[in-house]
């Protein structure tokens, strides 16, 4: 990560999570705000996508690998859990399409400038932020997460 920037890695999965949606129909998750939380660059990103039938597999992989988190969340809900970490939460979109919001409480942990850009995006899309959502930016180069949930 360059310092100021938002992580590159973020876009990227990010954009696979969204070109999934359109190339695959979303047929392992689906994600009605994958799109739009790219904004006005999401159509170019997933042609580029498209364009690069390499990029596939780590597609897939980043999908299934959503959609077991998901599903291991709502399984574990039953069981009582309440709260719920993202570490790395990127352009993730869970929080803003849970059908858990009124009883999961979450926490995207992300670095500083990553959080401020999402932020910036949701505003932009008019994505709503749910009650339930807190946001708490760590870098961890030289904060734990014990200090970022802290102070959020």
């Amino acid at each position: 990560m360059r310092v100021g920037e938002p992580s590159k890695t973020a876009l990227a999965v990010a954009v696979h999570r969204a070109a999934h949606q359109v190339l695959e129909q979303g047929q392992i998750f689906t994600d009605p705000l994958a799109l739009r939380i790219l904004g006005e660059d999401a159509e170019r990103l997933v042609r580029e996508a498209d364009e690069q039938p390499w990029r596939r597999r780590i597609r897939v992989f980043i999908a299934a690998r959503t959609r077991f988190a998901e599903d291991a969340l709502a399984a574990a809900m039953e069981l009582g859990v309440s709260q719920v970490v993202v570490l790395g939460a990127g352009l993730d979109t869970y929080a803003y399409r849970s059908p858990f919001q009124d009883r999961l409480r979450m926490f995207e942990v992300d670095h500083p400038a990553t959080q401020a850009w999402k932020r910036q995006r949701l505003e932009e899309t008019g994505i709503p932020i749910p009650d339930a959502l807190t946001f708490a930016p760590v870098d961890f180069e030289g904060q734990t997460l014990a200090d970022g949930l802290a102070a959020a």
